[in-house]
């Protein structure tokens, strides 16, 4: 029996960092007795099946920047005809804070504005940003982070040291990224990887996660060792045409395997023997959690927040900086090192509360107190 009741707003129509902290959550808040539904303005909602599955309504409304007073007209009418516990507003930026505003003028007790990101690209955005941000404490009744980065870039260094900031941190199923060596060997197997260095990435292909510099440091690596490939998982689409014909003129198209959106990441982390993560920005994103939890050494760059780190020891963190000849002596280097243990993974991921069995009980009883924390 369902006793609690959520609306999501936020989701897009592309699988992100976003879009799969509110499904982790979901996927187990769901046998918690906490149902979630989803305000959507686009023509469709990522995992939109799996939702429909889970008994989770989908309201399809007007897109905001092109219909304004219908978005809000079609959310005031959701509000007025469904009970929620609470409003969970899903910001990458401040940029659109009307969400907010609705759910504050139709009395909704419990309004959170969650803040997935730690950087706001774009002239215009930017702006908004910076308008939008002194309004949100008036309108949100808990403010939520990824982390500390995301938490003091969206609502101040002031309200996260002053505990107003509340972190959830993008939790995952362990187990659903555990290393496979029977994965391993078929898919290496399949794609002729045997004996090559198999350096991996999971992401869209956009700005922030910077596949363009990722070609750069390739190109070196193969200057000393042509028998690597790097192995992209991610939707094509965005830069994605960009990015394959840099690779094509760089005389690189052997050496880089498009592996596109895929079911089991599983799978193809087993296959990798680094994980490279060089991202121009980023709060604590769910690939660099997914990558440890499989027992992968990572180079990211040190603009992705330190609190990504479960185990020092398997990382290195360079400057973007530095020369790409360094960040592809940093993956040679890294790829040598063996697989953490199972075990020692999962016991590590539930301390750094990122282990999504014990995180999600504590998003329900954020879900559940009343207190007004922004007065």
């Amino acid at each position: 029996m369902i006793k609690m009741r959520i609306l999501q707003i936020g989701m897009g129509n592309v699988a992100g960092g976003l879009e799969a902290f509110v499904m982790n959550y979901y996927r187990v808040l769901i046998h918690m007795d906490v149902q979630f539904d989803f305000v959507c303005m686009y023509d469709k909602i990522a995992y939109e099946e799996e939702i429909q599955k889970l008994g989770g309504k989908i309201f399809y409304v007007p897109n905001v920047k092109k219909h304004y007073h219908g978005y809000i007209k079609e959310l005031r009418k959701i509000l007025q005809e469904n009970e929620y516990t609470a409003v969970h507003v899903n910001m990458l930026s401040a940029a659109n804070i009307v969400p907010l505003r609705v759910a504050h003028e139709m009395g909704v007790k419990k309004v959170i504005a969650h803040s997935h990101s730690s950087s706001c690209p774009g002239l215009i955005r930017n702006l908004m940003d910076s308008f939008n941000r002194p309004f949100i404490a008036r309108y949100a009744t808990d403010m939520v982070s990824c982390g500390e980065l995301a938490g003091k870039w969206m609502f101040g260094e002031k309200n996260f040291l002053k505990g107003k900031v509340t972190v959830v941190n993008n939790a995952i199923q362990a187990e659903k990224f555990s290393f496979s060596s029977e994965d391993r060997e078929q898919l290496r197997r399949e794609m002729g990887w045997e004996d090559k260095i198999v350096i991996g990435h999971v992401g869209r292909f956009d700005i922030p996660k910077n596949h363009d510099r990722m070609i750069d440091i390739l190109q070196q690596f193969v200057k000393k060792n042509r028998n690597v490939v790097l192995c992209l998982v991610g939707p094509k689409e965005g830069l994605y045409t960009q990015i394959k014909n840099k690779t094509e003129k760089k005389g690189l198209e052997n050496n880089v395997y498009f592996a596109g959106r895929q079911k089991s990441i599983r799978r193809y982390l087993s296959a990798m023997d680094v994980f490279l993560f060089p991202s121009v920005f980023e709060g604590v994103p769910f690939a660099l959690i997914e990558a440890q939890a499989n027992g992968l050494s990572c180079v990211m760059s040190k603009a992705v927040s330190e609190e990504a780190v479960v185990f020092p020891e398997r990382i290195r963190r360079l400057s973007l900086e530095e020369t790409d000849q360094t960040w592809a002596a940093a993956v040679e280097e890294m790829s040598s090192l063996e697989r953490e243990d199972a075990a020692q993974i999962k016991r590590k991921l539930t301390e750094a509360h990122f282990n999504i069995e014990t995180e999600a009980g504590r998003l329900k009883e954020l879900y559940q107190d009343r207190g007004k924390r922004n007065e």
